[in-house]
């Protein structure tokens, strides 16, 4: 007790410093108390917060897409929370696939338009008014006679000509005649019954060995005729109008790929070419293409002004128009390529029908849309100098559908049917490239 009594003077004269010393020590724990109590509202808080935000931020998706070049494929499709290695990966897809259309183009640009040039030079667009006349003259000469000579830049023809046939077979016959009654038998002198059939046989293997000959040296028979849609233009008329001409010369393009196909079908698996006697198609018997009367055409576009399209929009097929759903002027507008029709009529070995119909795709932008098949006698047609071999023989009429790309044919289209059939004229006249500058700065 004794003790306690210096502690108690002290608190006495210090009874303030005292007073803070216990509110303070009062007051720690409750403090304590309080501030944690804040620390963990505060920590749920920032943690929903957070939860809100992480939900927020896997709810968020990006629709990944890639197109695909079959478009009877689907192409890559899906939605997923953004990340970075997912967008590579579809950057690279889309990319390749974009690499991979434009070489598809370049591809189709080149086989559409293998060293193709006017038939008259200085024709088209339009010719220079001063020699207008005579270049569409020019073109009313010359188209006939060039259509024609694509069947022998084909390999292809007639039988052997009937004089020719009879001269060889009369030489024969004479040679016999004199070998069996002498040099001097008078005309008059007959020769016995059995050595006349002996000698008929002999004839008749020796007109058939030239009728096979003949066979074996072209790559299939075709006759200018059996180029139907090919006439003659009357010269009282005048000369054509610069839309026939274009008419003509895009059928002679035509005729041009229809026949090149042909040939093509007539050309084994290593590329050697058969004849019209071991070949799949034997012969052609017609081969025309729709005339689509473009003066008409150009004379209902007069005065409207010039035409616009545009390749950005999707280019839908119509399947009632065609098996393959392509169409394009004048059934409906499509700015990429125009559809012409060819229709043929051809004496082909039943059994390598399928071989034949394929040809066609594989020779360029061309598809079968139509074929009917019937027997077919080739026994008249041997009578005239047609040798088929053994082939069992049916006649087949396919029409042929054809695709023009306008990339490349618009420079060369009429101004007047430009507006009829919706082709830009910036199309026709494209800007020409920018100069590339090198590294000064200088431009080449």
């Amino acid at each position: 007790m004794e003790k306690i009594k210096p502690v108690l003077a002290w608190v006495k004269k210090n009874l303030v410093s005292v007073i803070a010393i216990v509110v303070a020590l009062a007051a720690f724990p409750t403090m304590f108390i309080i501030s944690s109590g804040r620390v963990a509202a505060l920590r749920a808080q920032v943690e929903q917060e957070v939860n809100s935000d992480l939900r927020d931020l896997n709810s968020i998706s990006v629709n990944y897409q890639a197109p695909t070049l079959d478009p009877a494929a689907a192409g890559a499709s899906f939605s997923r929370a953004p990340n970075a290695a997912t967008t590579a990966a579809m950057q690279s897809l889309i990319a390749a696939a974009s690499a991979e259309a434009e070489r598809l183009a370049e591809i189709a640009l080149e086989s559409n338009r293998p060293d193709r040039e006017p038939l008259v030079r200085g024709l088209f667009p339009e010719p220079n008014p001063a020699e207008s006349t005579a270049k569409r003259q020019e073109m009313a000469r010359t188209r006939p006679a060039a259509t024609r000579d694509l069947l022998r830049q084909v390999g292809a023809g007639g039988p052997p000509a009937p004089e020719m046939v009879l001269d060889r077979v009369s030489t024969r016959f004479d040679a016999e005649r004199r070998r069996l009654l002498g040099a001097d038998a008078p005309d008059s002198a007959t020769l016995p019954a059995e050595e006349m059939d002996r000698i008929r046989e002999e004839l008749g293997r020796e007109r058939l060995g030239i009728y096979q000959s003949r066979a074996g040296d072209i790559t299939f028979y075709a006759t200018p005729d059996a180029l139907v849609s090919v006439s003659v233009w009357d010269e009282t008329r005048g000369a054509p109008p610069l839309e026939r001409c274009w008419e003509w010369q895009w059928s002679h393009w035509i005729h041009e790929d229809v026949l090149r196909a042909i040939a093509r079908a007539n050309t084994d698996e290593a590329g050697q070419p058969y004849s019209a006697v071991s070949g799949p198609i034997k012969r052609l018997l017609g081969l025309s293409v729709p005339d689509w009367n473009l003066e008409a055409a150009a004379t209902t576009a007069q005065g409207q002004p010039p035409a616009s399209a545009s390749l950005a929009g999707e280019i839908r097929r119509d399947f009632e128009v065609s098996v393959t759903g392509r169409s394009g002027w004048p059934a409906s507008q499509n700015p990429m390529y125009d559809v012409r029709y060819a229709d043929l009529s051809l004496l082909v070995d039943s059994s390598r029908l399928a071989w034949v119909v394929e040809a066609f795709a594989r020779a360029g932008l061309m598809a079968v849309v139509s074929v009917s098949v019937e027997d077919y006698d080739p026994a008249a047609d041997l009578a005239e100098g047609y040798f088929y071999g053994r082939d069992h023989i049916v006649r087949v009429s396919m029409r042929v559908e054809t695709l023009w790309l306008r990339q490349w044919m618009a420079p060369m289209i009429p101004r007047s049917l430009r507006t009829a059939m919706a082709v830009p004229d910036s199309w026709a006249n494209p800007a020409p490239a920018e100069p590339a500058a090198d590294n000064t700065g200088a431009v080449n």
